[in-house]
């Protein structure tokens, strides 16, 4: 059941109470999406993989106003709902502790005492990204294998799990012409020296980071109300065990927000929004408010 409400930090199928960490209903957002996450029309003609040079010391995304409210949410849902946001495959022990070590290391938090998948956890309940470990497969191509994932996209970890980037991506428009090629290849020049990070992104009726189904479409609603949501990724080599660490970062903040960015920003996604293709629009869940998003972010 999903429930709708205006609370990042709840999840979807839940009322937010006033115990909640998140800003509460009809509250402005704390943090906005970083300007260099925001997508330009220029990106419109195609999806692409878009990965940029990423600093190998930075593993996960800088602390702001969002760490704390993000980190009070992936606690609880690891404590309430773990077969839903926790997985482990056997054989991915070393890489969790690996992965585990680094991300501590990079944000200065001590070390874990902990081995294998609550290595992970522990890391994981640290920062605020989501951390998901890939390592090769049967034949050779990298899985997913282990993962802390609290802040799903339209999708579930037990669904995915052992899955190749293929399998993930399936219902991910145009990823078998545009970008499974180019992401295969990406994952085989990947080094432990070049680390990468990229942003995907989209609308939607409904705030919650933990949203693992898609919203029921409400083309009446406000569009000053609706979320613009990105997830920052990253991706690195691990050097020992030379699983790849993938990790996320979701950011989402109301239209009406966003639209007080400036004119240019703000017509450049409408440009933007009018010019991807009808099903990565649906994708993105822009197809059922697409001419009346546009129009408003064009009267900004």
């Amino acid at each position: 059941m999903i429930v709708l409400h205006d609370d990042p930090f709840t999840p979807f199928d839940r009322q937010p109470s006033r115990e909640s960490p998140g800003p509460g209903p009809g509250i402005r957002r704390s943090a906005a999406v970083p300007a260099a996450y925001v997508p330009h029309s220029s990106e419109a003609a195609r999806l692409r993989v878009g990965a940029r040079p990423l600093d190998p010391a930075q593993w996960v995304s800088p602390r702001d106003a969002d760490w704390a409210p993000t980190i009070a949410m992936k606690r609880a849902l690891v404590a309430e709902r773990p077969h839903e946001v926790v997985a482990c495959l056997d054989g991915a022990q070393e890489a969790c502790d690996e992965a585990a070590a680094g991300v501590l290391a990079s944000v200065g938090e001590p070390p874990t005492t902990e081995t294998g998948i609550d290595a992970l956890v522990d890391a994981a309940l640290r920062v605020a990204d989501d951390l998901c470990l890939l390592l090769p497969g049967p034949h050779g191509a990298p899985v997913l294998s282990a993962a802390v994932l609290c802040s799903p996209n339209r999708w579930r970890l037990a669904e995915k799990l052992g899955g190749t980037m293929a399998a993930i991506h399936e219902p991910v428009a145009r990823y078998d012409t545009d970008l499974d090629s180019p992401v295969n290849a990406m994952l085989v020049r990947l080094s432990a020296e070049r680390p990468v990070w990229r942003v995907n992104w989209g609308l939607s009726n409904h705030p919650s980071l933990f949203q693992p189904e898609v919203p029921p479409v409400t083309p009446a609603m406000d569009i000053a109300g609706m979320w613009f949501r990105v997830e920052w990724q990253t991706l690195r080599r691990l050097p020992v065990t030379g699983a790849v660490l993938f990790t996320i970062r979701t950011f989402t903040e109301r239209l009406a927000d966003f639209a007080t960015r400036g004119q240019p920003v703000v017509h450049d996604f409408a440009d933007l929004v009018a010019k991807i293709p009808e099903n990565v629009a649906v994708y993105k869940s822009i197809a059922p408010y697409r001419e009346r998003v546009f129009d408003w972010l064009s009267s900004r």
